[in-house]
């Protein structure tokens, strides 16, 4: 029987009828639910988000047949069922005004009323409307409620991208009043889950949350979302199997590949790597290689910040370091690293317990790999179509010990760089970064600015067999005015 990948299907009871294989997370849920009562999770997209909230819907609906087999079946023993209220924010256009935003809780909240036959209050503003839809519940059913909020602050990233704060923060206000619900309502309140891509703090919707348990630093939950290592030998042996039968490799190759391309994500102190689920599934489904993740959203207004903010790309391989509040917090200022860590573009390397401080780098080959070739035409005018070209050029050239030829393709890239700054710094800055980019995009080892016992060399690139050693110099040639 072929093995069933359950790409893009995030819901837990889909997953379990249908055959598709499932990583049971639900030890971690076990613990979760019976540890504390509010929770705040952050973590990339496609990284399980959805499917964690599905599967604490049908925990927490009392569907015991559903957790046959799984690890909870056994440590369960009450299955209570509770009302859940649970809202997906990633379904509608928050680009034009709040309209949007108040219309999709609006329809929420009626459906609440609807559900478990309560009256209507569709005379009240949402935050208002949600409390006493929270406490007639209760009042119905005699069972504290189970809220669950999935991408919650999706209407605020959707406005940075456009670079449009004054609506950003008409939604934070309107959100900021709803969410409010779950202190002053704690009463009614059973269990509540936050997940979303990134954490505002200026002014923040959470402001008045200080009974939420941010966990998405927490090593017991680093694995919570996401495929581990082991988790990728026990339930997805076979499948490697058929890659590399597939790709002509053997399975330790496809493995190793594997880890190369979509490993190396952590989220603690200390933590275990996870891989991207999405691409690894995407790989074990399609049974090949490719940036299946970067593909599924380009982050247009990263790549363009990073630009305007002047970032020298050349720290990451030494990798960046920050606090917890510069990795969690991100508000319209110069704060790169928060959104670059928290999209999954940067992840922790490492960490230094005397100081509290975090080492970000990229994670894996795919990220970095992507992510550079679409810096490049922000960089230099060559067109999109050559990037895939270049890149496979360096990548060849250098491999086959064609160091000309690497050279010759570095040169013509750095041709097309426009000068945008009459600052030599800025200059320097601009050509450090373009070259970074040009050789990254090539899938090969970059080492830039690399420590020694003499110095720091500009830059070594392994390929293959070969390891080149970089220095690169600038000069002015001036000019005669005849």
């Amino acid at each position: 029987m072929a093995l069933k990948y359950p790409l893009g299907i995030q819901t837990f009871e889909r997953i379990i009828n249908e055959g598709y294989i499932y990583v049971d997370k639900t030890r971690l849920i076990y613990d979760l639910v019976h540890r504390s009562t509010y929770y705040f999770l952050s973590r990339p997209r496609r990284f399980g988000k959805s499917l964690l909230v599905s599967t604490l819907d049908a925990y927490f609906s009392g569907c015991k047949e559903l957790f046959q087999g799984l690890a909870i079946e056994k440590l369960e023993s009450e299955w209570e069922k509770y009302p859940v209220l649970r809202i997906d924010l990633n379904t509608a256009d928050y680009s034009q005004d709040t309209s949007s935003l108040v219309n999709i809780l609006s329809w929420h909240l009626r459906e609440w009323e609807k559900k478990f036959d309560i009256s209507s209050t569709t005379d009240a503003d949402p935050g208002t409307w949600f409390g006493s839809v929270i406490e007639q519940i209760y009042i119905k059913t005699g069972k504290q409620v189970v809220i669950l909020v999935d991408e919650y602050d999706k209407p605020l990233i959707a406005n940075i991208e456009r670079d449009n704060w004054d609506l950003q923060e008409k939604m934070r206000n309107t959100l900021k009043a709803f969410y409010g619900n779950v202190k002053t309502m704690d009463r009614y309140i059973r269990f509540a889950m936050f997940t979303g891509v990134s954490r505002f703090s200026h002014v923040s919707i959470f402001s008045d949350l200080n009974n939420l348990n941010d966990i998405s630093l927490d090593r017991r939950y680093s694995t919570l979302c996401g495929i581990s290592n082991d988790e990728l030998h026990h339930y997805f042996d076979d499948g490697v199997e058929e890659m590399a039968q597939a790709c002509n490799l053997t399975k330790d190759e496809v493995y190793e590949k594997l880890k190369l391309m979509y490993d190396g994500f952590c989220f603690s102190d200390n933590g275990e790597a996870i891989y991207n689920p999405w691409s690894l599934l995407s790989a074990l489904s399609g049974k090949r290689f490719g940036a299946f993740w970067y593909r599924s959203g380009t982050p247009t207004f990263l790549i363009k910040l990073i630009k305007d903010r002047q970032l020298d790309l050349t720290q990451f391989d030494h990798k960046i370091e920050a606090d917890e509040s510069t990795m969690i917090t991100y508000e319209n200022d110069d704060n790169i690293i928060a959104p670059l860590y928290q999209t999954g573009y940067l992840t922790i390397k490492d960490y230094d317990p005397q100081f509290g401080t975090y080492m970000l780098g990229f994670p894996n080959m795919e990220v970095t790999k992507a992510f550079n070739a679409n810096l490049l035409p922000f960089y230099s005018q060559v067109s999109r179509m050559q990037i895939a070209s270049l890149g496979a050029t360096i990548a060849r050239s250098a491999v086959a010990g064609n160091i000309d030829q690497v050279l010759t393709t570095l040169k013509g890239i750095l041709a097309e760089a426009p000068v945008e700054s009459n600052d030599e710094r800025v200059i320097e800055l601009n050509y450090r970064n373009l070259i970074a980019i040009a050789l990254r995009m090539s899938g090969l080892e970059v080492h830039i600015e690399q420590p020694t016992s003499a110095g720091r060399i500009d830059l070594v690139l392994e390929a293959g067999d070969y390891v080149y050693i970089m220095e690169f110099k600038r000069t002015t040639i001036e000019r005669s005015e005849e």
